[in-house]
């Protein structure tokens, strides 16, 4: 998130990771750091940038989903 690179950096002017990341902390926070949850949201994430037309570069090698 801090430095807005990687396999979703060109989505980020396309659909804002804010509210993502906002409820990916929350969530994963209040079910004690689950993967599972963060990989749904991941997954959301880039499912949203592709119906925008962006492209997501290979984000499941590196978060390990």
């Amino acid at each position: 998130k801090k430095s807005f690179q990687g396999p979703f950096k060109a989505c980020h002017d396309v659909v804002k990771p804010q509210d993502f990341y906002r409820n990916c902390l929350y969530d994963v926070c209040i079910n004690n750091g689950a993967k599972k949850i963060l990989c749904q949201v991941l997954e959301a994430y880039a499912s949203t940038c592709k119906k925008h037309g962006a492209i997501v570069h290979d984000w499941r090698t590196p978060s390990d989903c």
